[in-house]
């Protein structure tokens, strides 16, 4: 075999069972991945997705505990025998949760890390980090801190920390989850644009961009490949039967859409619950939100939309109290509540974070889950069947006395929107909640969100899925640069951001696809 036959990645027969599990993660995996070639991996949320990708980087059996059989070959190394660092050169990981990959203080200095441990010259380092700071849409945070980034920010700049090796083998867990869609777009069309040798491999549940533009599509389920092929074919003959899990919007032309408008409600003519006005917030010298004014009314699902780094956590936060404001009011039940702590303000409002890591502090999943109405609340007792009945809903009750931080991201959102459930707040305000979630959590999702708007509840959503906004929400706040673009009925919303330009925000968007196939590649 000729050195331009060896394929960058062979894993043989690869099993691996966590610490502590009693069944492995993943299970006889077998898989070759050569240059040039650019593979989708979905399946349902903890079927061993990204087990398999730490596998691939070295990460198992060196950083995580665990037991390992089989072998891991990258550019000709056994992952065995070498450590992460040895493989960075051949293999880039972009995780999941992008926090877990940051580790120093400014945004150019983030970028460079990778290049600046290869050695290379001075000259060499400064043009990858502009080049891949421009290839993600982030030179304007060329000199920003990066605790000051946003999530959808923070995910930019691990993925241009990843470019700027050149590795042979690009892994991205998710990649999209905190993207925004002209976010998504660019990073796509960037990836897809790569030398012809770098073979590219990405994690994902929503399938509509990555098809068009995937050589392979692999399915997996309980730990093993189950599907290997072309991804149109692997599609229509599996995913596509497979609603409850795969349907993220893909349409093979051949099916009806799914579009549940009957969810959908006009805006209560009743008094506003919450009255927003002038609400100004600024961090660090910098003005994040500027006097936004807005109403939530009875019974409704408000999305919050907008590019990265728009404002949209920090609406939510300042709206919980944890950010202060600048200036402004905020009005709750005819109450003046802006100078009201965030521990009375939760017990009307409980808010998800965008980033489940930020919100979990028990030792076990029920303990977890219990907490907030225990704090609140208390009588511990009182409120055990209801989470026990909340776990279960949300596939959680087997890991009831596991640790928490052992669970998947996706797993951890659903852990913390339990938690908030709980204690039934009238107001949710959730944070990017469909992160690391396959269709059928996602649906379980939404299912508990009309059930508490049902209940006479309401919720703030900030949400980068235009068909999910479309599906299950009355209305749309979209932000653009710290200012309320627009504020109204989510079908006029989209009709407005269409007329705006804001393509990719549009219901059964499809850019990526549009352009591949308009080259007729």
């Amino acid at each position: 075999m000729t050195e331009i036959d060896l394929p960058v990645v062979c894993v043989g027969g690869v099993t691996f069972k966590y610490e502590g599990s009693r069944e492995p993660a993943i299970s006889d995996i077998n898989l070759r991945v050569d240059k040039g070639e650019f593979i989708s991996i979905t399946g349902g949320s903890g079927c061993g997705k990204s087990t398999l990708a730490l596998c691939l980087a070295g990460f198992i059996p060196h950083h995580v505990g665990g037991e390992m059989s089989g072998s891991v070959i990258v550019n000709g190394m056994d992952s065995r025998q070498c450590p992460p660092q040895k493989l960075a050169g051949a293999i880039g990981l972009v995780q999941q949760d992008p926090e877990a990959q940051l580790c120093t203080l400014k945004v150019v200095d983030e970028v460079a890390f990778g290049p600046e441990n290869l050695c290379l010259s001075r000259e060499e380092i400064k043009d990858r980090v502009e080049w891949a700071l421009g290839a993600v849409g982030s030179l304007h945070l060329r000199d920003r801190e990066v605790y000051s980034l946003s999530g959808g920010e923070k995910q930019r700049v691990a993925i241009a920390s990843v470019l700027t090796m050149k590795p042979a083998l690009i892994i991205l867990d998710e990649p999209t989850a905190n993207l925004d869609p002209c976010g998504t777009t660019e990073v796509l069309q960037v990836i897809k644009k790569m030398e012809a040798d770098t073979a590219v491999i990405i994690i994902e549940h929503r399938l509509r961009q990555l098809i068009p533009i995937s050589n392979r599509l692999l399915v997996m389920d309980k730990g093993r490949i189950i599907c290997d092929g072309e991804p149109g074919h692997v599609y229509k003959n599996y995913c596509s039967r497979q609603k409850y899990y795969f349907d993220f919007g893909y349409n093979t032309g051949e099916e009806e859409s799914s579009n549940q408008s009957t969810t959908k409600e006009r805006h209560s003519q009743a008094n506003p619950v919450l009255s927003v006005r002038e609400l100004t917030v600024s961090c660090g010298g910098k003005r994040i939100l500027e006097d936004i004014n807005f109403d939530i009314h009875p019974g409704q699902i408000t999305a919050v939309m907008g590019c990265n780094g728009s404002g949209k956590t920090t609406l939510l936060l300042s709206l919980l109290g944890i950010n202060k404001l600048e200036r402004g009011r905020i009005v709750y039940r005819s109450r003046d509540i802006t100078a009201e702590k965030v521990s009375r303000r939760a017990r009307h409002m409980g808010m998800v974070f965008q980033n489940p890591n930020h919100q979990i502090f028990e030792n076990t999943v029920y303990r977890e889950a219990a907490l907030p109405s225990i704090m609140l609340f208390g009588g511990e007792s009182a409120i055990n069947a209801g989470i026990n009945s909340l776990l279960l809903e949300f596939d959680l009750l087997q890991y009831k006395e596991g640790l928490p931080f052992s669970l998947s991201l996706g797993e951890k959102k659903r852990l913390t929107l339990v938690s908030v459930l709980g204690y039934n707040p009238e107001m949710l305000l959730l944070d990017e909640p469909l992160i690391g979630q396959d269709y059928r959590r996602a649906d379980i999702f939404w299912q508990a969100v009309l059930k508490h708007r049902s209940a006479g509840g309401m919720a703030v959503i900030v949400c980068h899925e235009p068909d999910f906004v479309r599906d299950f929400c009355n209305r749309i706040l979209f932000l653009e640069n710290g200012k309320l673009l627009l504020d109204s009925t989510a079908e006029e919303g989209f009709k407005l951001l269409e007329e705006l330009g804001f393509k990719d925000y549009l219901p059964g968007s499809n850019v990526i696809g549009d352009l591949c196939y308009g080259q007729g590649s």
